[in-house]
C-alpha cells in the first residue's frame, strides 16, 4: 500500500495541466526530472504498516486511523485559510497537527521507531524485569514473543506516533503563531516543494521564531510570532523571498523536490545544487536527546 509522507493534497497543488508534477532527484550526481501523478510520488510502500495480527490491529491502522483523517481535515482547514474564513477550534487543531506531522511521518523517523525504538522498549522491559522477575521466570520480551508476536513493535508505533504529532510543546508553539500568506504573481518565479516541506527558523523560545510552508507554486504560508518578523517577511521583494524559500526547500530535501514545470525550476536547482540536503539531519541523531526507554514504553 502506498503511504504518502508528503500528502497528496499538497502535491496536487503543483500538478500541471496533465495532472502530473515534475519530480527532481539526484542520480549518480546528476539532476534528473520525471513527471508523476501525485499518487505515484512522495510515498513509500507500507511506510506506516505494522504486523500485529496477534493484538487485532490491521497493518494499515496508522494510515486509516491517523494520517488519512489528519490530511483530509488539514486540506479542509487550508481551504478555509485561503478563503480568509474564520477557523473553528477543530480547524485550528487540524492544521496544527498536520504541520507537526510533516516531520514525524518521514521515512527516517519510521525507520528509527521500528529499529532503535524497539530496542528502547526492550531495554525498558528488561529494566522492569530486573526488579520484579523471579529466578527462572519468563522475561517480558519472551512472553510477548510467544504469546503476542509483533505486539511490542506494533503497540509502540500506534502509541508513540500520535503522541509525537500531538506533542504539547510543538503544537502549542505552532498553534500560537499568527498564520498568514504571501501570494505571488504569475510573472514571479514559482515556488518549489521539498520532501521535508515545513521549515522553521529560530528556537521555540526565540521571539522571532517563525515557520514557513509552500502551499502552491504561487503561495507561501507563514506562522510568525512577532509583528517585527511579519513586517520583514511582508516587505521582502517577491523574487528575493521566493529565491530564499526555494533555497530553503533544496537544503531540506532528502530525496525529492517537486515543481509545476521543468523550467525555470531546473535552472534554479542546477544553479543551487550545492544546497541540496545541506540542512538534512537524520532523526536517529536527534532522538536520543528527546526519547528515552520510558518515553517509548508509555
Amino acid at each position: 500500500m502506498r503511504h504518502h509522507y508528503v500528502p497528496q493534497f499538497l502535491l496536487k497543488r503543483w500538478q500541471d495541466s496533465s495532472g502530473k508534477v515534475h519530480v527532481f532527484t539526484i542520480k549518480k550526481d546528476k539532476l534528473v526530472c520525471s513527471k508523476r501523478a501525485p499518487k505515484w510520488t512522495g510515498f513509500e510502500n507500507d511506510l506506516y504498516a505494522i504486523v500485529a495480527n496477534a493484538v487485532g490491529l490491521a497493518n494499515d491502522v496508522l494510515e486509516r486511523k491517523i494520517f488519512s483523517p489528519l490530511d483530509n481535515n488539514a486540506a479542509k482547514a487550508l481551504e478555509k485559510l485561503e478563503r480568509h474564513e474564520a477557523l473553528t477550534e477543530d480547524d485550528h487543531i487540524a492544521w496544527t497537527f498536520f504541520m507537526s506531522s510533516l516531520r514525524i511521518r518521514q521515512p527516517d523517523v519510521l525507520d528509527y521507531l521500528r529499529n532503535e525504538g524497539g530496542q528502547l522498549v526492550r531495554q525498558f522491559l528488561a529494566e522492569a524485569d530486573a526488579k520484579t522477575l523471579r529466578p527462572g521466570g519468563m522475561s517480558s520480551e519472551q512472553w510477548f514473543g510467544e504469546n503476542l508476536p509483533g505486539a511490542i513493535d506494533a503497540v509502540r508505533l500506534t502509541n508513540i506516533i500520535p503522541r509525537m504529532i500531538t506533542h504539547d510543546e510543538i503544537t502549542e508553539k505552532f498553534g500560537g503563531l499568527k498564520w498568514w500568506f504571501r501570494e505571488f504573481a504569475e510573472t514571479d518565479p514559482p515556488l518549489l516543494l521539498s520532501d521535508m516541506p515545513l521549515h522553521w527558523e529560530g528556537g521555540f523560545k526565540n521571539p522571532e521564531f517563525f515557520i514557513q510552508l509552500p502551499i502552491g507554486p504561487r503561495r507561501l504560508f507563514f506562522g510568525t510570532r512577532s509583528e517585527k518578523t511579519e513586517q520583514i517577511l511582508s516587505n521582502v521583494e517577491p523574487a528575493d523571498l521566493i529565491a530564499r524559500a526555494n533555497r530553503t526547500s533544496l537544503a531540506s530535501a532528502s530525496q525529492r523536490v517537486w515543481a509545476q514545470s521543468d523550467a525555470p525550476a531546473r535552472e534554479f536547482i542546477q544553479a543551487n545544487l550545492e544546497s541540496w540536503g545541506a540542512n538534512v539531519v537524520q532523526f536517529r541523531s536527534l532522538a536520543p536527546q528527546n526519547l528515552s526507554a520510558g518515553d517509548m514504553a508509555r
